[in-house]
Parts: C-alpha cells; sequence; structure tokens
C-alpha cells in the first residue's frame, strides 16, 4: 500500500535540518568567508584590471555568480546527510515512522533548499554593502525575485546530492563525487566570464550547464539583464530550464532514496 505525504513529517524533517544548520556555526562561518573571499579577491582586485562586461563594473557581474556558488556548494554538500543518517542510525529511527519515505526525503529536500538559500541571501547582503547592486525601487522586487530563485536552484542541487547520497555509504566518496561534479557545473556557470565571449565548443558546454540558467536568472533579477545570446526573454528560458532540472533532480532523488537500504 502506498503511504500519502505528510505535510507533519516534511515539517519535522525541515525543521530538523534547520536545526543542525543554526547549530554548525563554523559551518555558517565558513562557507560564506569563501565566497566573500572570492568576492574581494575576484571583484575587486581582478575587476580593477578587466573593467567590466556589457556596461557593468566586473564587481556587479561577479556578484550574481558568487551567490550562485555559496547556493551550489551548500545544496549538493546536505546530500551528505544522507550517509550520516544511514551510518549513525538515525535513518533507521525515520525509517519505521509510519509516514511515506517520499515525505522523509521532501522534508531532507526543503531542509537542505532553505538552508543554502539563506546562506545565498547573507552572500547578497554582503555584495549588495561592498557595491555591487544598485540601489534602485526595482532592486527591491528584484531581491524578492532572486529569494525564490535561489529557493529553486538550491532545491535541484540538493535533489543531485541526495540522489549521490542514496547511491553511495562512503563519506569519503560522496566528497569525490560531489567535488568531481560541482567545480564544472561552477566553472561552465558564467561566473567569470560571459558566455559570449566563450569559444564555441565551451559555450555549447555552458548550455548544458544547469547552473548557468541559475546565475542568469539571479543577474535579471538583481542586474536587470542577462546574456544576449538567449535574447530578450532569456529569463524565462532560464526558468523554464532550472525548473525542469529541478523536477528531475528531486524525482530521482526521491526514487533512490526510496530504494535506500538501511
Amino acid at each position: 500500500m502506498v503511504q500519502p505525504l505528510s505535510g507533519q513529517a516534511i515539517y519535522v524533517v525541515l525543521l530538523r535540518e534547520l536545526k543542525r544548520y543554526w547549530r554548525a556555526k563554523a559551518r555558517i562561518i565558513a562557507s560564506v568567508a569563501q565566497s566573500f573571499f572570492f568576492l574581494v579577491i575576484f571583484g575587486l582586485g581582478l575587476g580593477s584590471f578587466i573593467g567590466g562586461f556589457g556596461g557593468m563594473n566586473y564587481l556587479s557581474y561577479l556578484g550574481p555568480g558568487i551567490i550562485g556558488m555559496g547556493l551550489l556548494f551548500g545544496s549538493v554538500f546536505s546530500g551528505v546527510s544522507v550517509i550520516f543518517d544511514r551510518q549513525f542510525g538515525f535513518m533507521k529511527e525515520m525509517l519505521v515512522a509510519p509516514v511515506s519515505r517520499t515525505s522523509i526525503i521532501l522534508g531532507k529536500i526543503l531542509g537542505g533548499a532553505v538552508t543554502a538559500s539563506i546562506q545565498g541571501i547573507i552572500l547578497m547582503t554582503v555584495a549588495g554593502l561592498m557595491g555591487a547592486f544598485t540601489p534602485t525601487p526595482a532592486l527591491a522586487a528584484g531581491v524578492l525575485a532572486a529569494v525564490g530563485v535561489m529557493l529553486l536552484i538550491t532545491a535541484g542541487f540538493v535533489g543531485l546530492g541526495v540522489t549521490i547520497g542514496s547511491a553511495l555509504s562512503d563519506f569519503h566518496a560522496f566528497q569525490l563525487i560531489a567535488t568531481f561534479v560541482m567545480w564544472p557545473l561552477f566553472m561552465l556557470s558564467g561566473v567569470f566570464f560571459p558566455i559570449d565571449m566563450a569559444p564555441a565548443p565551451l559555450q555549447v558546454a555552458m548550455l548544458c550547464d544547469p547552473m548557468f540558467y541559475g546565475v542568469e536568472l539571479l543577474r535579471w533579477c538583481l542586474l536587470g539583464a542577462g546574456t544576449p545570446l538567449l535574447g530578450p526573454f532569456g529569463w524565462l528560458i532560464a526558468l523554464g530550464v532550472l525548473a525542469g532540472f529541478t523536477a528531475v533532480m528531486v524525482g530521482i532523488g526521491t526514487y533512490l532514496f526510496s530504494r535506500v537500504q538501511v
């Protein structure tokens, strides 16, 4: 018999993930500090030599990409909790509860998405204080839209992390595989240079990177412009691709978690 979704179970697992994140102060500080160094070293240091792209300074161009980096790394690595829970026995305690595994994993995905988005909001605030975004009335609406985009990005990549975590039982293997997957996604997302300036083979690779569309959406929200390569409705294309990626990864992560043996 297929058990129905339980809103209470989803909420409890979500709350547990939030409490774990809040208690890990070192994790919060280290993740934000890493992205801050990227903003300072590349945005201010390298930016003084590069100048800018498309009428904006390099710090402004880089800001949404570095926010995307924080979202990517924070969300994928949240999938390691599946391995931790399995190794320390907490997974068995959850699975004996009279709720569906789908409810449990959706709570985990939502929890990972919210915690990674909190990290992204902190980075967005830091970048704004550094002068990456011009204060305008439109920016206020853009910030709210950016928060929604962050949740969409993180839900998809938490699904990716859960997929990796459900397929593995070793923490060190998870680190290696997750890092191997994340760095190409990050480097091909258009963080450091526009896709229009890249050679054709690299453009194809970037267009196949779901993180590229997430960064594009953040640029539309916070800067009001994206790459000319996708046209004036590039934000709509990016939104469609990102939503599709998120749906697929959440579906795959949920399926693999339902088959986990503990």
